[in-house]
């Protein structure tokens, strides 16, 4: 369901119960842009790096869309009840908060083509798009109409008999007339301005008037209790009711769990664009964040567990939409279908079947091409992240019901194969106590005894083949595996929301942010971040010879046997050495590792690089002819650790020195909203050492960059990330 500004308000009680009554509310937004080139994220970045960059990038561009989805269970059809939203956002235009909600931003021309080839529609969102106010900019709205200026009319002797006449005519009233009621002259606004004003000031407000129409008069009456509790009334501002954060405040007091697919800068964007300014502290966003929305769920990290991730191709969200609509996943539900009047979407619900009485080949078609026209708007991509988190979360608690019971059977085997085994052997050892006492093997013993080396033999020829079976050697019919399968289909018909929210193992992964490209695989908004794994074989080249080559590289350190280098940028590379040690000629390469030899920490120097170009050794004129020149005695060499401590430090200073230029802003802005302008944060040359580019906070007057995706599309070759 699409909602535009003018149906808002009257939607809000839809809404409001919509949220109130569900088990999870699900979210996506859409941009005008996700980074300037420099601000795009770097592998090396640190979190707190990550969310510097990202909050530029926040307070530079502007939501276009924010979509949510509702997930109710429904005892009636045994499943959950899904409610898509799709709200198009636009800075206020509205004459009441134009003032406050004004915002001044940037676009990227990328990301606008992005939007328009999925059928964005440019006109629609800007006549159409709700607006919205920050806390501090409906604090401020609020306060501008609550404090109004007293604006009296200075007495002089254009209105002084005016005034006077007034005055006089209302106290006699007052002392002799029986009236309920006075008649004064008011012939313009100028004259009932005078009136009011008069009330006001030389009758503290005990009378009111109101205006005659055409007649030119007012009359004045007496000040009920009724009518100066409706004068109280209206002196309290109300902020405005069409304001789009008022969702977002919905789900919050509803405490319920909010879902999203890679949801950082969704995150981020929603905080800046519509709730408060980003701290500029990591640790200060995340209390805030976690205050508002206890429980948020980032479906591309729980992609990552470990039931999940070898089930999936991709852990994009086109990707895994389609992935989670086919077995195993549909083989143990939870059901899912769109309420009634949620048709939007209809189509792409895989458990609603086929509407009766429509054809189903000609649903079919419709369904392939609303499906082309729904990805990327921010209500469907809201709704099939939180089918997906279904499906996992599902699939992962009859997953572990399954595996616990086939443990529970294999241990209660065991049990029966030790008592067999125990009774059996107290079998054999009473009959050789009653043959002892009688001294008389008896045939019958004999053959008792037979028996049972008879059943030990068959029982363990029985663990034989079961062991072929586990082998591989013994392969399972197709009649088999279709019965595995049906075993395994165990479709979740009660409501399993409380089992989702407390199973131990679904909740470590709740509040996690996955980072996109990064050595530190997720962001911990309760706790500290996981520190990157410790890479010793990795160690930073810097000051190498502009122009250099590889092969320079590789003849530099082939004693330290390098499998690979990773350029960084034009005077830095990574070097990291193999494991494995090289294979000798006419043998097969060894498969067992070993401890590569480090090689020399700090700067190279003259000794260590003249043999490579200085002579007439191979070793020389193998260098030289790599391209080793003198000036490589100025490469320095830093262990991995060290570079990442080192990094730390310089970041640290980096968000220091932008903390204080922030500050600094603030107070030359104090009256106003200075983030609702581009930030422009340091100039890349004041971020230090070679071998930094991650470190390159923001590049001034750069707004946009080609060929950046979206970033449900931006897909990573490795889908255990």
């Amino acid at each position: 369901m699409e909602i535009h500004k003018e149906d808002f308000v009257a939607s809000l009680p839809m809404l409001q119960k919509a949220i109130a009554e569900c088990d999870f509310v699900a979210m996506d937004t859409e941009f005008t842009g996700l980074a300037a080139p420099a601000n795009n994220p770097k592998f090396a970045d640190s979190i707190e790096t990550r969310y510097f960059k990202a909050s530029i990038s926040a307070a530079n561009f502007l939501v276009t869309q924010l979509g949510i989805c509702t997930f109710t269970w429904s005892d009636d059809i045994g499943g959950y009840e899904a409610r898509p939203f799709n709200f198009p956002c636009f800075p206020s235009s509205s004459d009441t908060s134009k003032a406050a909600g004004e915002r001044f931003f940037k676009c990227q021309s990328s990301s606008l083509e992005f939007l328009l080839n999925n059928g964005f529609d440019f006109n629609s969102w800007i006549r159409h798009g709700i607006p919205y106010l920050t806390h501090p900019e409906e604090d401020a709205f609020v306060a501008a109409r609550t404090e109004k200026p007293s604006n009296l009319i200075p007495v002089d002797d254009r209105n002084r008999e005016f005034i006077e006449t007034t005055i006089a005519n209302i106290k006699e009233w007052m002392e002799s007339s029986t009236e309920p009621t006075l008649t004064v002259s008011a012939p313009n606004s100028f004259f009932r301005r005078l009136v009011h004003q008069v009330l006001q000031t030389d009758f503290n407000n005990e009378f009111y008037a109101v205006t005659n129409g055409f007649a030119r008069t007012m009359t004045v009456q007496r000040l009920t209790d009724e009518v100066r509790q409706q004068q109280e009334d209206a002196k309290v501002v109300k902020p405005p009711s069409l304001n789009l954060r008022r969702v977002l405040d919905m789900i919050s007091s509803a405490g319920k769990p909010l879902i999203g697919h890679n949801c950082f800068l969704d995150l981020m964007q929603i905080y800046q664009q519509f709730m408060w300014d980003l701290p500029l502290d990591l640790e200060d966003w995340k209390e805030s964040l976690t205050n508002e929305w206890k429980v948020i769920i980032d479906t591309k990290h729980l992609a990552s567990h470990p039931l999940i991730n070898p089930l999936l191709f991709t852990t994009g969200l086109e990707g895994v939409s389609e992935r989670v609509q086919n077995v195993p996943f549909t083989t143990v539900g939870p059901k899912i279908v769109m309420a009634e009047g949620f048709s939007r979407y209809l189509a792409e619900s895989a458990d609603d079947g086929v509407p009766e009485g429509e054809d189903a080949a000609a649903q079919e078609g419709t369904k392939n091409k609303q499906n082309d026209a729904k990805f990327h708007e921010a209500g469907y991509d809201a709704f099939i992240t939180g089918r997906a988190f279904l499906r996992f979360a599902g699939f992962i608690l009859k997953e572990r019901e399954r595996i616990s019971a086939e443990e529970e059977e294999e241990r209660a085997i065991k049990k029966r194969k030790l008592d067999d085994e125990a009774d059996d052997n107290a079998f054999a050892n009473a009959l050789s106590a009653i043959q002892n006492e009688s001294g008389v093997i008896s045939q019958d013993a004999t053959e008792a005894n037979r028996t049972v080396k008879e059943q030990e033999q068959e029982q363990e020829k029985g663990n034989e083949e079961n062991d072929e079976e586990e082998d591989g050697e013994v392969q399972e019919t197709p009649m088999e595996k279709l019965a595995a399968l049906e075993k395994r289909k165990r479709v979740i018909t009660y409501n399993p929301t409380d089992d989702i929210l407390e199973s131990e193992e679904l909740k470590s992964y709740y509040n996690q942010l996955h980072m996109m490209r990064s050595e530190i695989p997720f962001m911990n908004l309760m706790g500290p971040e996981p520190e990157p794994e410790e890479k010793p074989y990795h160690y930073m080249l810097r000051n190498i010879p502009e122009g250099f080559q590889q092969s320079m590289l590789f003849q530099l350190f082939d004693s330290f046997n390098p499998y690979r280098f990773t350029k960084v940028d034009a005077t830095s590379a990574w070097i990291q050495l193999s494991t494995f040690p090289r294979p000798v000629e006419g043998e097969e390469p060894s498969r067992e590792s070993y401890e590569p030899t480090p090689p020399p920490l700090g700067r190279l120097g003259e000794e260590f690089v003249k043999p490579h170009y200085v002579g007439d050794s191979d070793t020389a004129v193998r260098g030289r002819k790599a391209g080793v020149i003198a000036e490589a005695a100025n490469i320095e060499v830093l262990s991995w650790r060290s570079y990442y401590e080192e990094r730390k430090k310089l970041e640290r200073q980096n968000r220091e020195l932008v903390r204080q230029q922030r500050q600094q802003e603030l107070q030359q802005h104090h009256n106003g909203r200075y983030q609702k302008r581009p930030i422009r944060g340091l100039d890349s040359r004041q971020t230090g050492l070679p071998g930094r580019r991650s470190l390159e906070s923001v590049l001034p007057e750069q707004d946009t960059t080609a060929g950046i995706k979206r970033k449900h599309d931006e897909v990573e070759n490795d889908t255990t990330t």
